[in-house]
């Protein structure tokens, strides 16, 4: 039986990027939109947008 290990992480102060998150994120963001495939996730339409409903603290 594998033994549960938790790691509660405050949001207000998250850890340190470690090197290779930090390349991962400038690679990610050094590719164009156009490269990124969405087929797979339905567009939002205006009808959704309208039934939309804010949760949590306005801004």
């Amino acid at each position: 039986m594998a033994k549960v290990i938790r790691y509660e992480i405050d949001p207000k102060n998250p850890p340190p990027l470690t090197n290779a998150q930090k390349a991962e994120i400038a690679w990610l963001t050094s590719r164009p939109e156009s490269d990124v495939d969405t087929s797979d996730i339905p567009e939002l339409t205006e009808e959704f947008w309208r039934n939309a409903i804010r949760r949590g603290k306005a801004r």
